[in-house]
């Protein structure tokens, strides 16, 4: 595949010892689809790359981030200017090599190897969103190291002193999510061990509870007018413009989450019916909601006029880099980060769950039903519902009568 992107070079290029890998790299850039210039750009920075580790006599099984450091400062310092711009893809580029050849000739430690077998029990069984799999498998696989090191994983050996050792050299205060997760994570796992017959004792007694303090309440949620402002600031001129305005109704109409707009599929619209199916990815249990009409426009208008051509039945699709792949829950949660900035919004609220919380809130204050809300938004448990459909403590206040006065 470097003959696709490269012609002057290329003699040159597959001279060089780490051609396997610049193959492999040009190999993942045709599938993907991404841009023939930012390809052949990439591959420029990592044969120049690879010129200089060849120069440097540095065998591909010693290669580390140090060297592309070195590289970078060597040949890319950083000005301020397009030389910034050059060298952050130069990094880029380069880093991609690494991980082919850190893949290649570093396999999996024996702990990278329980964990993964775990972490294919929580997708294949427990239906756990990919950002939770993620937690349990980055602080497991940290608790497994600090157990075994190098050694094979020996589950009767993990024993309620080593849990407490370990979480006991976690840090407290603001960083306290990480004893949480990592609690969290040791009792999944137990419960894992105890599935395939491994006797645990009481070792699930012995992992800490770590307290979680929430507020009651969420201190605020979007009003109309704050709703409004915030679509407003959205440019439907672009085809970009056209992509976020549409999920951003979604996730402001509907009150889905922002991996369920990534998940939301073309055959998930029923356009004859005007309901749209959400993939509901928690519960992993799909469920059924009508389509608004201001939504329905906005999605037509962006698949009509906005959406690249792709075979990919995904509905929110890139517009660079790699094109035409679907956009992730992450790049949604980057969207929204700038949208707030643009709508002047970003100090009164941050992500995309405040969004969930508010249709649920303005539901309620319409005298909605917690059946009908929970409904709406895909909850098992009404008491789950409780949570995003929180009362409006101000109204509350303009109707509440004062307290008698007791005369003796």
């Amino acid at each position: 595949m470097l003959e696709h992107y490269i012609q002057k070079k290329l003699a040159a290029m597959k001279r060089n010892y780490l051609a396997p890998y610049l193959e492999k790299v040009a190999d993942r850039y045709y599938t993907d689809g991404y841009s023939f210039l930012y390809a052949q750009a990439s591959l420029g920075h990592a044969f120049r790359f690879a010129e200089w580790l060849e120069a440097a006599h540095v065998p591909p099984g010693k290669i580390t981030a140090q060297h592309v450091d070195n590289w970078l400062r060597r040949f890319a310092p950083a000005p301020p200017g397009k030389r910034a711009l050059w060298r952050q893809k130069a990094s880029v580029a380069a880093r991609r090599v690494l991980r082919l050849i850190r893949a290649e000739h570093f396999p999996a430690s024996p702990s990278q190897v329980e964990v993964d077998r775990y972490v294919d029990h929580l997708r294949r069984n427990r239906g756990l969103a990919e950002g939770t799999v993620y937690l349990h498998r980055h602080y497991l696989e940290l608790f497994l190291t600090f157990c075994f090191r190098q050694r094979p994983v020996d589950p009767p050996a993990i024993t309620a002193k080593r849990i407490h050792a370990y979480v006991g050299t976690l840090p407290h205060g603001h960083a306290n999510h990480r004893r949480r997760h990592t609690c969290t994570a040791l009792r999944g796992y137990l419960r894992f061990l105890q599935m395939q017959g491994v006797a645990t004792g009481n070792l699930l007694m012995a992992v800490p509870t770590v307290r979680q303090r929430r507020a009651a309440l969420p201190p605020r949620w979007l009003t109309s007018a704050d709703t409004e402002q915030l679509l407003r600031s959205m440019d439907r001129s672009t085809a970009i413009g056209k992509r976020n305005y549409a999920a951003l109704l979604c996730m402001i109409q509907l009150g889905i989450r922002a991996d369920d707009v990534a998940r939301l599929s073309l055959d998930d619209i029923d356009w004859r019916e005007g309901t749209v199916q959400v993939a509901n990815h928690k519960p992993r249990r799909p469920y059924q909601t009508p389509l608004p009409r201001r939504l329905g426009k906005a999605l037509a208008d962006y698949l009509v006029k906005g959406r690249p051509a792709s075979q990919r039945r995904e509905v929110f699709l890139r517009h660079i880099h790699p094109r035409g792949t679907p956009v992730t829950a992450y790049a949604w949660k980057n969207m929204m980060r700038c949208a707030w900035q643009r709508a002047g919004l970003s100090e009164k609220f941050s992500g995309t769950h405040i969004l969930r919380h508010s249709v649920a809130t303005r539901m309620r204050q319409k005298g909605v039903g917690l059946k009908s809300i929970a409904d709406v938004l895909g909850h098992q448990s009404i008491q789950t519902t409780t949570l995003y459909a929180q009362v409006d403590l101000p109204a509350l206040r303009a109707v509440a009568q004062p307290w008698p006065e007791v005369r003796p």
